[in-house]
C-alpha cells in the first residue's frame, strides 16, 4: 500500500470516526430528551393515579343514591341575576330519592332549569356542587317550602310547592327566564325575577288563581263570603300573600268545609 493510499485510508477511517461520535451524542441526546420524558410522564400519572384514588374514594364512601348526578356548572357567570328560588344560596333541607328520605342536606333550586342542586363536601377535603338526577326525586323541601312533582297546564310534569294537606292544597309553580340583555358590555342575557302561577288543589282539580277575585271563584258559592270576610280581616293580598298566610287560608277553607260533628283543625 503506498502513501497516497494510506493518506486515503486515513481520511475514510477520520470520517467513519466522525460520525460514530455524531452517532453517539444524537444517541446521548435522544436518551437525554426520551429520560425527561419519562420524567415527566411519571409525575403526570402520579397526578393522575392521586386524582384517581381521590374520586373512588369518594365513589366508594359517598352515599351512592344520594350523590348521584352531573357536576353543576354556570354557564352564564357574568348575566346579571340568578337562576334560584331565592334567595340565592344553599339552605338545608330534605329530598326523597327513589323513596329514600335524606334530611340535614344543603339544596338550591333552579327555576330557570327547574334543576335541584346539592352541595356534599368530598371525603378528602373540600366541597362540590351536583345537579341531582330529576327522575330519581320524589320531592323536596327547601326553608320550610315543600315541593312534589303535579301535572300543570302547558308545562307537564314539574316540581311545584305545595302549601296544605288532604283535598285542599295550594300549589305553586315557580321560574325565571334568561332574556336578552342589549345594552351591556359583560353580558348577552340576564335572568328576569321569580314569578308564580298559582292553583288551588280541590279534589284532584287544579284550579287557577291569580288576585282575590279569580281565588273566590274557585270556592264554593256558599262559602265566598266567608272567605271574602276573612280575607278582609287578616288583611291577605292573594296575589302576594307569604306562606304564613296561605297556610291559614287554607286551614280555615278545610274548617269551612269539614262535616257537622268533624273535628275542626286549629288555625295558628
Amino acid at each position: 500500500m503506498n502513501v497516497a493510499d494510506k493518506g486515503l485510508l486515513s481520511c475514510y477511517v477520520c470520517k467513519d470516526i466522525i460520525s460514530l461520535v455524531r452517532s453517539i451524542c444524537l444517541f446521548l441526546a435522544c436518551m437525554l430528551v426520551l429520560s425527561s420524558a419519562v420524567v415527566r410522564a411519571q409525575q403526570a400519572s402520579a397526578q393522575t393515579l392521586k386524582q384517581l384514588s381521590e374520586y373512588f374514594t369518594d365513589a366508594f364512601q359517598a352515599d351512592q343514591h344520594l350523590i348521584h348526578g352531573t357536576r353543576y356548572y354556570n354557564l352564564y357567570p357574568t348575566a346579571p341575576g340568578n337562576p334560584f328560588l331565592e334567595p340565592d344560596e344553599f339552605r338545608t333541607g330534605s329530598v326523597i330519592i327513589n323513596e329514600r328520605e335524606y334530611t340535614n342536606v344543603r339544596l338550591k333550586y333552579d327555576i330557570c332549569d327547574q334543576r335541584l342542586l346539592l352541595h356534599y363536601f368530598l371525603n378528602t377535603g373540600g366541597s362540590a356542587d351536583i345537579v341531582l338526577i330529576r327522575d330519581d326525586i320524589q320531592g323536596f323541601e327547601i326553608d320550610g317550602k315543600v315541593f312534589r312533582k303535579y301535572t300543570i297546564p302547558k308545562k307537564g310534569v314539574q316540581f311545584c310547592q305545595e302549601i296544605g294537606t288532604g283535598s285542599l292544597k295550594c300549589i305553586y309553580f315557580w321560574h325565571k327566564e334568561l332574556v336578552p340583555l342589549n345594552n351591556s358590555l359583560d353580558s348577552y342575557n340576564q335572568y328576569s325575577n321569580q314569578e308564580r302561577n298559582s292553583w288551588l288543589l280541590r279534589d284532584g282539580d287544579l284550579l287557577p288563581f291569580k288576585r282575590k277575585k279569580s281565588f273566590i271563584r274557585n270556592i264554593p258559592v256558599t262559602q265566598q263570603h266567608a272567605v271574602r270576610k276573612y280575607l278582609k280581616e287578616n288583611r291577605i293580598i292573594i296575589h302576594n300573600a307569604s306562606d304564613a298566610d296561605m297556610h291559614r287560608l287554607i286551614l280555615y277553607l278545610h274548617n269551612l268545609e269539614a262535616e257537622p260533628g268533624e273535628k275542626m283543625q286549629e288555625i295558628p
